[in-house]
C-alpha cells in the first residue's frame, strides 16, 4: 500500500476544493443549461421576441396583467 504526505499547503487545497466542490456542482449545471438553451433555436427566438416587447413597451405589469384577464388580485 503507498502511503501519501502531504504538505499543510496541499492539504489546505485538498480541503478547498472538497468545500467548493457542492457550488461547482451547481455552476457546471447552470452552464450545461445555459448552453442547452442556447442551442435551442426556437426558445433564443422566444427570448429575442419578448425582449423586443420590453425594450418596445408590449408589457404589463402584474397588477395590470390580472386586470386584462379579469381576475381579482384577492384571489390569487
Amino acid at each position: 500500500m503507498v502511503e501519501a504526505v502531504f504538505t499543510e499547503e496541499e492539504k489546505k487545497r485538498i480541503v478547498d476544493v472538497v468545500e467548493k466542490f457542492p457550488q461547482l456542482l451547481l455552476e457546471v449545471e447552470s452552464l450545461r443549461e445555459t448552453l442547452e438553451i442556447m442551442s435551442d433555436k426556437e426558445a433564443m427566438l422566444s427570448i429575442a421576441r419578448g425582449e423586443k416587447d420590453v425594450a418596445e413597451g408590449r408589457v404589463y405589469s402584474y397588477e395590470e396583467a390580472l386586470k386584462e384577464l379579469g381576475i381579482d388580485e384577492d384571489e390569487v
